[in-house]
């Protein structure tokens, strides 16, 4: 027994050798696994403690090991088994242990008591009820300093007060609901002990679930007595406000896997014949964890991951299928905040190790010859979002026509596994925890970075968003290098106090520029300069609040050269301003302690130039306000740049504010003058009206307008409508063209009042794709911008078009006839087809034969033979040398048609002409008669007329519901219409030569301009969204449908009735897939062959056949063709079928999906679930929002609905069901089912 005791004794001191544990790397996760887990467990079995004791930070060891060794010599032997059963794969999921990193800081507080108080806080985490849960945490209690506060009076930190920072533990998800965060609240005495005076408790579980900005209410402690007396503990009273962040987050394991990687070379570098001859290869960094430092050895750091792909195939495309896997340990807001590095090789290895896999395997050890031809940064912010990532490679030389390479794009798939977990969880089928995104906070800071820092103050005079509170819901929202943060909500302040601070890190994509580096000073004018003006200006944007849609209370832009062109320097710490240069009047009172100084890096003053916004006009709002809404807030670098490093962009944008003026008043002459000569034959018609209003009282009905230049959302400067379009990168199974329409179209239709009035798109009128998205809402243009952005993003030859159609007035009082008004929508063009894709109606009109494809090609062919020669001339113009002529020579001219009939000619001279038989059967002819015809010719030989082809009858589509065209711009270039105004009766090839007297389409920027004139898109990178979760959907169904019940009671009551419902299970189900199948059908092209074919099928089914008699398949076709209304738009067909393998297959799913749904509804259609002796009858309704008084009017005006409701009878029961559908970019397809179940009768039993 000995022996055997000594020998456990021994294996226990192995188990528990001095190994260091990092809790945050998972080493104790790995240790406490396999057979060495168990040892230790049955070894340390006696007064074992918690696994997760000790406060887990960065580099902490844990505390329980030490103690667990110390008394391995008192252990009793185990008699009824292990403590765990098994490893962690082996238990529930909610029971498998969980590892969490917690931040706890207060924001300030409020008293709201009668009294002043002196009192301190503390803050400790621990098990709810103690006496019957065990606590599995225990973090040392935290205190802050003693602070007075008035009555009423608000305190407010200058920066937030941290008290736990990055504290690490393990904890399953069955303990998050038993544990708390609890706030003790005390007041202190100076002559007896401090009184515990308030307290409050948040679980654990729904701090993981909510916004980790928190206002929690601090309930007044009461005594023993006072909790026995029923009355007095549940009156309650709150003693404080108290507004704190916690951030807690669990630790996973990112799995990335980089897929479908493409480069695209830049045609505009001088080297890309040379480029585009060499083959390449890609060279993966990516990070292992949040610690990995960026500019240092592997360009990420030690930490960090590298793979290189194999060289790309000999065919032309540089495409990489698959580029390897790499492993990212950390919480969410950690691989958000990180980022990768792609480079790219290029050379020309030997074919027999390029194409040699087995040799590919061991280049590592012997290279193939290859240099780095660029590289290219990317953020990880949206990866648990979107897969799709694109940008641009660029090269270290400070020749800015060959520092961009090109462009790169591709996929990173993002599977998360629990920390210590080896295989995803596929049992694990709810929601994991996760908290709203916000701005960054300092703990997750990287001190070895240079940040951009901006420090919002406050704002003042907002605009009201919510009319019946008169106030809105401010939140900011900040924009950088394609990084986006958000501040918490104030709400129901119109002069809101934000006090926030946003952190972007600079992160330069090169690492011999990193911080501090010899080659940041010497490329400062260059490369540097170059890398800082691709990231953007700084947008500050305030938002009201709103889960459904939001609505814009002010934006103002900072561009860098704003910051650095600052003269003076201040001495500025991360967190804000220093502590002496705080203007605090009040006297210190002697009993506040005042707060210790840590020297952390982020607190040390340096001196930084700072851009001062104090009382910054916000602009860009809709709403109105009868004040200027102002923003007081800072931005610097820190630690700053080089008091040598200066931009000079201010008087760049002035002069690009004229030059563009003074482009479009050109543009405005030619269109006037073109307007003039379309008058002449055709004065009637829409193209002989006036391009430009003349006075502001004018209409559409008396304009056809040509716009070129818009108004900047922030700046308000003329800008062109190119910058409004930028390619906007999606996931593939968003790109269907029929899903991607009814995607967009999801989105709310809201037109100012204005141009409801008049029909006119305003100057004011565009916004760009970003603003749309986070509105989720906007006028027809603003669709249309949207839809051609993302159609760019999928490599589509996209436009948008600007053009007139026939409406009705939506502000009229009284009947009268429809009136002209300015439309837009978005064309594509594909193979000879033009397609014109209607965001309002969700329809596409497909035009054969259109355009001429070869001319494009032809087109860019010329353009590479013109920049090619034009190189070949620079290159030979030093070699060139004038050619002696011999004696005697003529030198070499042009002959020209007048000077070759003045030549001799030799042999008989030709006959004179004769005039035909033709000629004289003109002469024949009354004079009116031929003048009418010769007119009649001379118009259809006209530009302007409509083209032959296009009326005949292969060339004719269905309908159009547009009547004129005046301009098409992408991100590129606008072009006019110069032929006739109808889109059915023109061509589209835009790629013809613009030097021609009349071109088709006229350029707005030619040739000369596009070197001359630049501009840069509004928002070169959009990111969109995520879906929302399913919990806040759920909420809002919820809620839309209790909504609708009340209103319907509430109508009803008014008229004396009673409302009763039915919402029996059954029945619910069969709405929801009724619901279900709409909502597919919306995602079907009826233009498809399958749809072609129900048609046909359909059209044969006898009208009166029994539905007794049917097959299930032509049950199916009578309810596509009877209650879906299945109709086909085009009469020639879909091109998108024939070019594209995967929208066919993805059509037949959605048929067979659609079939299978219509199948489960069947099943019960016979004996629907309703109650005996009741009919029921009901219709669906789709909605572009879930926002509850619109959809209460719009309900209104619908005919079935008023019938409904008003229905006289008493014994009648209600069904209302909602069904929402989340959408990209936080879009919303909304469903509401209203039915109603009425008595039979004899009538009903006759009618069947």
């Amino acid at each position: 027994m000995g022996l055997l005791s000594r020998s456990r004794r021994k294996d226990a001191k192995e188990a528990v050798s001095p190994r260091k544990i990092d809790l945050e790397s998972g080493d104790l996760a790995d240790a406490l696994t396999g057979d060495e887990a168990g040892t230790t467990e049955e070894a340390l079995d006696f007064e074992k403690p918690e696994q997760n004791v000790g406060e887990g930070g960065e580099g902490d060891v844990a505390k329980g090991t030490t103690l667990s060794k110390r008394k391995t010599g008192f252990r009793m032997p185990k008699l009824f088994g292990k403590a765990e059963d098994g490893p962690e794969e082996m238990k529930e999921p909610m029971e498998r242990m969980r590892w969490w990193e917690l931040t706890f800081s207060i924001r300030g507080f409020e008293n709201v008591t009668v009294d002043t108080l002196k009192l301190f806080w503390t803050v400790s985490l621990g098990s709810d009820n103690p006496k019957k849960h065990r606590n599995r945490v225990r973090l040392q209690t935290k205190f802050t300093s003693i602070f007075t506060l008035e009555k009423g009076k608000v305190f407010t930190a200058d920066n937030p007060i941290v008290l736990y920072e990055r504290k690490t533990f393990a904890l399953c998800y069955k303990e998050l609901e038993k544990h708390v965060v609890k706030v003790d609240m005390w007041r202190v005495s100076c002559w007896t002990f401090n009184e515990y005076y308030g307290v409050k408790k948040q679980k654990l579980s729904q701090i993981a679930n909510r916004d980790p900005n928190m206002e929690l209410r601090i309930l007044r402690k009461l005594s023993r007595k006072q909790l026995a007396d029923k009355k007095k503990a549940k009156s309650v009273a709150d003693v404080a406000l108290y507004r704190c962040t916690v951030n807690l987050e669990e630790i996973f394991d990112f799995d990335l896997f980089c897929e479908n990687w493409t480069l695209e070379l830049g045609r505009a570098s001088p080297e890309f014949k040379q480029m585009k001859e060499e083959r390449k290869r890609l060279t993966f960094t990516v990070p292992r964890d949040r610690r990995t430092l960026p500019g240092h050895r592997g360009y990420l750091g030690r930490g960090a991951a590298s793979q290189t792909v194999e060289w790309n195939q000999q065919d032309g495309r540089f495409f990489w299928p698959n580029c390897g896997k790499f492993v990212f340990r950390g919480t969410r807001t950690h691989l958000q905040n990180s980022y990768f590095i792609v480079s790219v090789l290029t050379g020309k290895p030997p074919t027999f190790l390029a194409n040699n896999a087995t040799i590919a395997k061991m280049e590592k050890h012997a290279p193939a010859p290859h240099r780095v031809l660029g590289r290219c940064l990317l953020n990880l912010t949206s990866v648990l979002d979107m897969s799709v990532f694109q940008g641009k490679v660029k090269r270290f030389t400070p020749d800015y026509e060959r520092y961009i390479v090109g462009d790169i794009n591709g996929n990173v798939k993002c599977i998360l596994r629990s920390k210590g977990m080896k295989e995803p969880e596929l049992d694990f089928r709810t929601n994991r925890p996760e908290q709203l995104k916000t701005a960054t906070t300092v703990s997750h800071l990287n001190p070895y970075e240079r940040y951009l820092v901006v420090r919002v103050k406050k704002c003042e005079a907002l605009p009201v968003a919510d009319f019946d509170t008169g106030s809105s819901d401010p939140y900011l929202r900040c924009t950088w290098d394609n990084m986006v943060m958000l501040s918490p909500v104030v709400k129901q302040s119109l002069r809101p106090v934000f006090n926030q601070s946003f952190y972007f890190p600079v992160r330069v994509v090169f690492p011999e520029l990193r911080m501090g580096s010899k080659a940041e000073k010497k490329y400062q004018d260059s490369i540097l300069k170059y890398e800082l003006t691709s990231k953007g200006h700084i947008q500050i944007q305030v938002w009201d609040d709103d889960v459904t849609s939001a609505d814009c209370l002010g934006g103002c832009q900072v561009t860098l050269g704003d910051i650095l062109n600052v003269r003076a320097t201040q001495k500025r710490t991360l967190l804000g301003p220093l502590a002496a240069e705080k203007k605090d009047d009040e006297d210190e009172n002697e009993f506040e302690a005042k707060q210790e100084k840590h020297n952390q890096w982020y607190e040390e003053p340096r001196s930084v130039r700072v851009y001062d916004g104090s009382k910054t006009a916000l602009g860009q709002s809709a709403l109105a306000n009868k004040d200027a809404a102002l923003i007081h807030f800072e931005a610097y670098f820190y630690p700053d740049w080089a008091e040598t490093l200066r931009f000079e962009d201010e008087v760049q944008e002035v002069d690009a504010e004229s030059v563009w003026a003074k482009k479009e008043e050109e543009w405005n002459s030619r269109n006037m003058q073109k307007a003039e000569d379309y008058a002449l034959p055709f004065p009637d018609s829409i193209g002989a009206k006036k391009p430009k209003e003349e006075n502001m009282m004018q209409t559409a009905d008396s304009l056809r307008r040509f716009p070129c230049i818009g108004l900047h959302p922030l700046t308000r400067i003329e800008t062109p409508l190119m910058a409004f379009v930028s390619p906007i990168i999606i996931p593939e199974e968003w790109s269907f063209p029929a899903k991607l329409l009814e995607w967009v179209h999801c989105l709310s239709f809201k037109i100012t009042q204005r141009q409801a009035r008049i029909g006119l798109i305003p100057s004011d009128g565009w916004k760009d794709p970003e603003y749309v998205l986070a509105r989720r809402k906007g006028a027809p243009q603003d669709h249309s911008v949207l839809l051609c952005s993302l159609l760019l993003g999928c490599k589509e030859d996209a436009y948008v078009v600007k053009g007139t159609v026939y409406s009705k007035d939506p502000l009229a009082t009284m009947e009268k006839s429809d009136q002209l008004i300015e439309h837009t929508w978005v064309m594509t063009r594909e193979n000879g087809w033009v397609t014109f894709w209607e965001p309002c109606s969700r329809q596409i009109f497909h035009l054969p034969n259109r355009y001429d494809p070869r001319k494009v090609k032809k087109k860019k062919l010329e353009q590479l033979a013109v920049k090619e020669e034009k190189e070949e001339e620079e290159q030979d113009d030093d070699a060139d040398i004038e050619r002696q002529q011999w004696e005697g020579e003529a030198e070499d001219c042009r002959v020209h048609l007048e000077d070759m009939e003045s030549l001799p000619t030799v042999g008989r001279m030709p006959k004179p002409k004769t005039r035909s038989d033709k000629a004289k059967k003109k002469d024949e002819e009354p004079g009116r008669e031929r003048l009418k015809r010769e007119l009649i010719e001379q118009r259809e030989g006209l530009p302007i007329a409509p083209k032959r082809k296009m009326l005949q009858e292969e060339q004719l589509v269905t309908w159009l519901p547009y009547d004129s065209i005046e301009v098409v711009f992408n991100d590129k270039n606008v072009w006019a219409n110069r032929q006739n105004h109808h889109p059915a009766c023109i061509t589209y090839d835009l790629d013809d030569d613009d030097s021609s007297s009349e071109p088709a389409w006229e350029r707005f920027l030619h040739a000369k301009d596009e070197e001359t004139l630049h501009f840069q898109a509004i928002c070169p990178n959009v990111s969109v969204q995520p879906e929302l979760k399913p919990s806040i959907i759920d909420e809002l169904q919820d809620d839309l449908r209790t909504e609708m019940m009340q209103n319907l009671q509430l109508y009803r009551g008014k008229k004396g009735m009673d409302t009763m419902f039915d919402h029996n299970e059954e029945l619910m189900q069969q709405l929801r897939i009724f619901l279900d199948i709409h909502e597919l059908w919306r995602q079907i092209d009826p233009d498809g062959p399958t749809a072609q074919r129900v048609l046909e099928e359909y059209k044969a089914l006898p009208k009166d056949m029994p539905r007794d008699q049917m097959t299930e398949q032509q049950k199916f076709h009578r309810f596509v063709g009877d209650i879906l209304k299945l109709r086909i738009w085009n009469r020639h067909g879909s091109p998108f079928f024939h070019s594209r393998k995967d929208y066919e297959k993805e059509q037949k799913h959605n048929w067979r999906t659609l079939e299978k749904l219509h199948g489960e509804f069947q099943k019960k259609e016979d004996s629907f679930p309703i109650k005996r002796g009741k009919k029921f009858k009901g219709f669906p309704v789709h909605f572009c929002t879930s926002d509850q008084e619109s959809i209460r009017q719009y309900l209104m005006q619908i005919k079935e609905y008023k019938q409904i409701i008003d229905s006289d009878e008493e014994d009648v029961f209600y069904t209302i069901e909602c069904r929402i559908i989340g959408r990209l970019g936080g879009i919303l397809s909304v469903w509401l089912y209203v039915g109603i179940q009425e008595p039979q009768r004899e009538a009903d039993f006759l009618e069947e």
